[in-house]
């Protein structure tokens, strides 16, 4: 899944009366490495994810730490693993740290192994080490802390490892949340998604995921003459496919202003210049046409564009097998992003309207998102709270908003089930690099230190109340033993 990340920078100064001990940080952050690791090692890619074994490696920690859990099985080679600290009121709603155990199929050219860690040059390389190996070491080593420290939070904490993510959940939070809730069932949850936007020349902007697209799949199909490839037609099913691809290039849906995107907006205007702060003026408060052009300004921006519009994007292209023939039929997938609130359906119809006088291409949908939507989280609840307050201890002067990811996962299926859930995860700029579902796939150790202690800090104040661990505002190295 494509997202957009975060990562909190801080470090951890001693005082002079602790001068030589060991950094407190330490112990955890090698755990958490070491799960990170081994994790990496263990093959949970599609077609054929093996997440029981991964499964298992996690319930033989839970068992060093005398943590009870539960496996859910839904089919051969897949697993759901579930472990829970009791709180020690039962009126605070659970708090819920999910991740996945599968991964996307390992991308062609890598020069490092997808499936054995490799850490060099201070960077974890290796399949899942952004998309969703990290979550879940993270979590693994958060949770069996705490549970040595033999302090009961206010609240229960869940750990869950689901399968399926990269492949629509049906084995994993679909079925869980059909056939086993009654066992899980947590109020809030922190997943994947959100991001940080660095701001180098002023205040970093901490986007706490609050809400995704709808993900839909759109296939269009051109019909030509078949022949054989050394008798060229004029109505080659390629040429004419291009031909309708350029059509889907230059359709340009209208844009939209969501309650997510409304605040998002509102919240950023501050941090831009002058003629940036107007156009979000005129987008936020001018009539239909004002905000319209506004609109179609700020869509040049493509992380804007994804805020303010629906987006297709075209992928998977399939024509002839054979170099020495031309297929009659050549097809392309185009993957649709709709905001909330756009009609799946009404969306498709405009769509087709734009080929309504071509015979020779066709339309379909794959996949189709499941409606009704759930409403974003508003960032009126604890749990952003307590997000909040986390980021102003290691992050003073960020501003934290709620956004929507241009993404799409799990967290759809949270809110469906009522839980307030946000996304957050490792430092990364989401118009720059960004190695997920790509060869070598990596993470900085310094951005996975970061992101355990973000999530940490999160937990602390969330179901304890206080901050178990030192947080200190400073930028940090990744600590080893002082």
């Amino acid at each position: 899944m494509k997202k957009v990340y975060l990562a909190a920078l801080l470090c951890f100064c001693l005082s002079a009366a602790h001068a030589g001990e060991t950094n407190p940080w330490a112990a955890l952050n090698a755990e958490a490495k070491r799960h990170l690791v081994n994790l990496i090692n263990i093959d949970t890619s599609l077609p054929e994810p093996d997440e029981l074994s991964a499964a298992r490696y996690l319930y033989k920690e839970f068992n060093k730490h005398q943590i009870d859990w539960d496996i859910f099985i839904p089919s051969k080679g897949r697993a759901n693993l579930m472990a829970r600290i009791k709180g020690s009121d039962p009126e605070q709603k659970p708090l819920l740290l999910i991740s996945h155990l599968d991964t996307a199929p390992a991308a062609e050219g890598w020069s490092y192994p997808p499936f054995k860690a490799t850490v060099e040059k201070g960077n974890i390389y290796g399949l899942g080490s952004t998309d969703a190996k990290n979550y879940t070491a993270a979590y693994l080593a958060l949770f069996t802390w705490l549970k040595d420290q033999n302090i009961t939070p206010k609240r229960d904490i869940i750990f869950l490892a689901t399968s399926g993510e990269e492949s629509g959940s049906e084995t994993g939070l679909l079925w869980l949340g059909a056939a086993h809730w009654d066992k899980i069932k947590p109020g809030f949850a922190l997943n994947e998604g959100g991001g940080i936007i660095k701001n180098k020349d002023g205040v970093d902007l901490i986007f706490a995921e609050a809400s995704t697209k709808m993900y839909m799949d759109i296939k269009i199909t051109a019909y030509g003459t078949g022949v054989h490839s050394s008798m060229p037609v004029n109505d080659n099913a390629v040429y004419l496919l291009s031909q309708a691809l350029a059509k889907i290039a230059a359709y340009n849906p209208p844009a939209k202003l969501t309650p997510t995107a409304r605040t998002f907006f509102k919240t950023i205007a501050p941090l831009q210049d002058e003629d940036g702060q107007t156009t979000i003026d005129f987008l936020l408060s001018g009539g239909p046409q004002t905000q319209s052009s506004a609109a179609e300004i700020m869509a040049l921006d493509p992380f804007f564009r994804s805020q303010l519009k629906d987006t297709l994007n075209p992928t998977v292209l399939s024509a002839s097998k054979d170099s020495g023939s031309a297929s009659g039929e050549a097809s392309a997938v185009i993957n649709v992003r709709l905001l909330p609130g756009t009609d799946p359906d009404d969306f498709f119809e405009h769509v087709k309207e734009i080929f309504k006088d071509e015979e020779n291409i066709s339309l379909e949908i794959l996949e189709r998102p499941q409606t009704p939507f759930p409403a974003p989280m508003d960032g009126t609840d604890p749990l952003f709270a307590s997000i909040s307050k986390t980021a102003a201890k290691i992050l003073p002067g960020a501003i934290t908003v709620p956004g929507m990811s241009p993404a799409s996962g799990d967290n759809e299926f949270l809110r469906k089930l009522g839980v307030i859930t946000y996304g957050l995860g490792p430092d990364m700029d989401p118009l720059g690099e960004n190695t997920t579902h790509t060869p070598d796939e990596f993470i900085s150790e310094q951005d996975f230190f970061n992101q355990l202690q973000f999530i940490s800090g999160i937990v602390f104040d969330f179901a304890y109340g206080e901050d178990l661990l030192p947080l200190t505002p400073q930028e940090s190295t990744t600590p080893e033993t002082k």
